[in-house]
């Protein structure tokens, strides 16, 4: 049997990501790159957990959150702390 040539290429031969950049992803607080820097810190366990609210209510939560650059369930969580405290 005659070895013919191959027209083409093996793309399992070349690693076309190897000089990849991936600069359009933003960075973030959240990622695993924050993860390993800080292996010490512990997270407190959570649980999710359903209200019945009013609409206008959960308005202006949402808009206080957003005013405060905040996620509505940690202004939630920092709220009720706060509540709680005093």
């Amino acid at each position: 049997m005659d070895k013919k040539k191959v027209m083409g290429h093996n793309p399992l031969g070349m690693n076309h990501l190897a000089d990849a950049k991936f600069k359009f992803i933003p960075f973030t607080e959240s990622g695993s790159a924050q993860q390993e820097s800080e292996p010490d810190k512990k997270r407190k366990k959570k649980r999710v957990v359903s209200y019945y609210l009013e609409e206008e209510l959960i308005s202006k939560i949402r808009d206080k959150a957003t005013e405060n650059s905040e996620t509505y369930s940690g202004f939630v969580s920092r709220t009720l702390k706060k509540a709680i405290k005093d």
